[in-house]
């Protein structure tokens, strides 16, 4: 009985390897892997420069903080389930761990192989830090760290509130930051019983919220996030079958649409600037502007390369968010209703690039500003300068690219 719930979830992951094996094939014969290798390797130069020259006032412990506690809390889980197995394998409940042993296996390899790698980069600027602790010792606190995080990550997925997941994940973030630090700055033996201390705090208020036996709805809510996410990572590329996304209200953004009229004429304006702010595309690229501009805005204050770090990570994350923005291109492009009613499909493509042209330009501005004012306020104005011109410059460059696309899309129909 036990062997064909592990056999399910080894079928279902060579099914979803299947699937999207297609996909990664059109997304590298796009050119995007070069573009991935040639990124990194910029940003390992930019790297070994800054450690030959690290500013005395650099915030390592800070920096190290942030990015090992970053990787710590989060832990995804890859379990392929879907809602039609609430019916299915629900009354074998009781023998889900069988099914679930796979999916907490290949996670915690996952995110340790992920933190060691982050760990390694990190450990040269560590090192310069004159830190109570060597890095090679740290290795295994970081990787019991990570195993109780996984843990406490799965005692959140069960509990039954939203309000109560929430306030443990927060206090489980908020300990793992402090727990991290000490480890950075204070002797091991210290560290080490401040981080148990921690670890005993965040076990006894897990155990305090109601818990189902089991997570199935929050399992299905994550796997078919994760399936949106590499849709929307795909799509980018090629076009594949939608899964569907629940629409998010975000009321802070939702109010552009109220300025828009209700006529005939701006139907598919409406229509994208809605799909937009209430889709995981509106969500993504919120994220790319926030963690872009705070990478540019540290980076750029350090003075990395005299200033022109921080403008070159301006400057990949305005691409990336020209890209996304493209995307909202590909919504409702299948859809029926628009073979029913009588709309031009010219206005259609009218709607697609100036929502995504706008869209790109509210995420380039900022992430330009971000990289470049902490720059000029260090005197380095000719990278501060570029940082902003070359992230105004996507705007334009990325529009074109997208109308030559949606020109082409019309002579393909």
């Amino acid at each position: 009985m036990e062997h064909d719930l592990e056999a399910l979830r080894r079928a279902r992951a060579e099914d979803w390897r299947k699937a999207v094996a297609p996909y990664v094939r059109d997304m590298a014969r796009s050119g995007f892997p070069s573009f991935v290798v040639l990124a990194v390797l910029v940003a390992l130069s930019s790297y070994t420069a800054f450690l030959e020259e690290v500013p005395p006032d650099f915030p390592t412990a800070a920096v190290g903080t942030a990015l090992m506690a970053l990787l710590l809390v989060r832990s995804p889980l890859r379990t392929y389930l879907r809602p039609a197995d609430a019916v299915f394998l629900m009354p074998r409940e009781h023998e889900m761990r069988r099914y679930m042993k796979a999916a907490w296996r290949n996670g915690y390899v996952a995110g340790s192989a992920l933190l060691l790698a982050a760990w390694l980069l990190f450990a040269p600027l560590y090192g310069k830090s004159g830190a109570p602790t060597g890095a090679a010792a740290l290795i295994p606190v970081l990787l019991a760290l990570k195993a109780l995080e996984d843990a406490g990550a799965w005692q959140e997925r069960r509990m039954a509130r939203g309000y109560a997941r929430l306030l443990c994940r927060l206090l489980r973030a908020a300990l793992t930051v402090a727990a991290v630090y000490a480890l950075l700055v204070q002797p091991l033996l210290a560290a080490l019983g401040f981080a148990a201390a921690a670890a005993a705090l965040q076990a006894a208020v897990c155990r305090l919220p109601v818990r189902h036996r089991f997570p199935w709805q929050r399992l299905f809510d994550e796997e078919a996030e994760t399936r949106r996410r590499y849709e929307r990572f795909f799509r980018s590329f090629t076009d594949i079958p939608a899964e569907g996304a629940a629409p998010a209200r975000r009321p802070y953004l939702a109010w552009i649409a109220g300025y828009i009229g209700h006529g005939r004429d701006h139907t598919y304006l409406l229509l994208y600037t809605l799909t937009l702010v209430r889709t995981d595309l509106g969500g993504m690229l919120i994220r790319l502007t926030a963690v872009g501009g705070l990478a540019g805005a540290v980076v750029g204050k350090a003075g990395v390369l005299a200033g022109w770090a921080g403008a070159m990570i301006a400057w990949l994350f305005a691409l990336a968010a020209g890209v996304q923005a493209g995307t909202v291109r590909d919504a409702h492009r299948h859809t029926v209703w628009r073979h029913l009613y009588p709309l031009p499909e010219a206005g259609r493509r009218r709607a697609a690039l100036r929502v995504a042209t706008v869209a790109h330009f509210a995420c380039a501005a900022p992430l330009g500003l971000a990289a470049g004012l902490p720059a000029a306020f260090a005197g380095h104005w000719v990278p501060a300068a570029a940082a902003l011109a070359g992230c105004l410059t996507l705007v334009p460059a990325m529009a074109l690219r997208l109308r030559r696309s949606l020109a082409r899309e019309t002579t393909g129909d």
